[in-house]
């Protein structure tokens, strides 16, 4: 039986690899058809021009030139301001994204026509927009330093409003964009053979749509084998721990979710909003209540004492496992907040309402909610964090855990003395018994009728021994 599922899983994995270079095949025929059908049309725009001039112009080269540009707006800490010119419905953070891109174009001089085609592309087919590296640190960056805006007219349109969030949007933090691009990217070829890495806005948008939960899945795949063939078990555990601790952070420190929350009061938000909330209580809940074992459980499930490295196809098959059985989602919740945190800044496009000064509710039941489960550390005492709440739950343990064993040896010492109680408690309900059964006994012999008779002979003086008797006590106690 094992033969045969080995089979099978080998069969799958090669299946996989088949598909994986189809794949590959399919993108390098799709970027060489976009090559020739640029040059054609600079053909047909510029006869004159020399072919080989224009390969001189890449991706990489106008992506470059963008990010130049850009890097010089953020020093001289100058307002970029850009207009809506993409009319397809995509999620918000695309559309700027899109916009701050082709802005970018706009700025850059010479190669008219060319230029002009690749714009024409970008407003036409925005999921094909791609960034590389350097060019989404620069634009992450802008967006951290607020320096983005939308002109006059755009801001008569609903989409074009509340720019003021994005400074904390996921995507664009210092401590998370180099995760989601090192996760994302992939390979692409220009048109003078240069190879890049490229992040799409289809890749995102794939993240935020989530047709499939595969998508997930992959994604942290390559998050935690940092995008190799295989992920290995000393790998998951490096990886899975710092993936852990930058959640942790996530949740300690400022968000957008919870300043939107905090510059909410609760009796004004709107319904939708405050169902996200509520997704955001439930993902930061199931994080907090994530202890270490579920690392343990995790990992004898992902490793076997045969396998020491796993591939997609059978993380993507036991992710649901553990998931199901561990009913923990704590490997999603990464893209969950991504998710949620897209889905927030489209309902704030929509409610304008929620452009109100800062303004702090301690009957927030969300605010306060959240706050209780900020001072919570997921490490829950254990020794690998030193955070003031992990040290007072080792202090706490370490105070009961004497307590106990006090207690124990408290009752070591107390053990022959209460051994030798117990015994004399037995002997006193004996005599006890004793003395009540002779009661009984008396009773009946003094209701007998000749002795009945007799008793005023010997009652009285019986009654002057034990009064005698009482007295020689009372003497004695005193």
């Amino acid at each position: 039986m094992k033969s045969i599922q080995q089979l099978y899983l080998q069969a799958v994995l090669k299946q996989q690899e088949l598909e994986k270079i189809k794949q590959e095949e399919q993108v390098h025929r799709q970027n060489q058809e976009i090559i020739k059908q640029q040059q054609l049309l600079s053909l047909v725009l510029q006869p004159g021009l020399n072919t080989n001039d224009k390969q001189s112009w890449s991706l990489i080269d106008i992506q470059n030139r963008i990010t130049q540009y850009y890097q010089q707006q953020v020093l001289r800490k100058e307002i970029v301001i850009i207009r809506n010119q993409i009319e397809i419905h995509l999620p918000y953070f695309l559309n700027v994204l899109g916009n701050l891109i082709i802005h970018g174009l706009d700025s850059i001089k010479g190669e008219e026509n060319y230029i002009g085609i690749l714009k024409s592309q970008f407003i036409n087919q925005p999921m094909n927009i791609t960034m590389s590296n350097s060019l989404f640190k620069t634009l992450s960056l802008l967006f951290r330093s607020s320096l983005v805006q939308f002109d006059k007219d755009s801001l008569q349109d609903s989409r074009c409003v509340n720019m003021k969030y994005f400074s904390q949007f996921l995507l664009f933090r210092d401590d998370f964009c180099d995760i989601f691009f090192n996760s994302l990217y992939q390979y692409q070829i220009s048109t003078n053979k240069q190879v890049s890495q490229q992040l799409t806005f289809y890749q995102l948008y794939q993240l935020i749509t989530k047709n499939s939960e595969d998508i997930w899945t992959t994604f942290i795949y390559k998050l935690l084998s940092q995008q190799q063939q295989q992920l290995t078990k000393d790998q998951f555990f490096v990886q899975f721990n710092h993936y852990t601790f930058l959640i942790n952070n996530f949740f300690k420190k400022s968000n957008l979710i919870f300043n939107i929350v905090e510059n909410t009061v609760k009796q004004t938000a709107q319904l939708h909003n405050d169902s996200i909330f509520q997704e955001y209580l439930l993902i930061m809940g199931s994080f907090k209540a994530t202890t270490q074992d579920f690392l343990k459980n995790a990992t004898s499930i992902f490793f076997d004492d045969n396998n020491t490295f796993i591939e997609l196809p059978e993380f993507i098959v036991k992710t649901k496992k553990i998931h199901n059985q561990l009913n923990s989602s704590i490997l999603y919740i990464l893209p969950m907040i991504f998710q949620l945190e897209s889905q927030m800044i489209d309902m704030i496009q929509v409610n304008g309402k929620q452009e109100i000064k800062p303004l702090k509710n301690s009957s927030n039941y969300y605010l306060k909610m959240i706050e209780r489960l900020k001072n919570k550390c997921v490490y829950n005492g254990e020794e690998n964090c030193n955070c003031k709440k992990c040290q007072c739950i080792r202090r706490n343990r370490s105070s009961a855990n004497e307590s106990q064993r006090k207690k124990r040896e408290a009752l070591e010492k107390i053990g022959p003395l209460q051994d030798a109680f117990e015994e004399l408690r037995k002997k006193v309900k004996v005599v006890q018994n004793e003395n009540e059964n002779l009661r009984k006994l008396l009773t009946s012999v003094f209701q007998h009728p000749q002795v009945s008779k007799l008793a005023s002979t010997f009652i009285e003086p019986l009654t002057k021994i034990i009064s005698d008797t009482d007295c020689g006590f009372d003497s004695y106690e005193c």
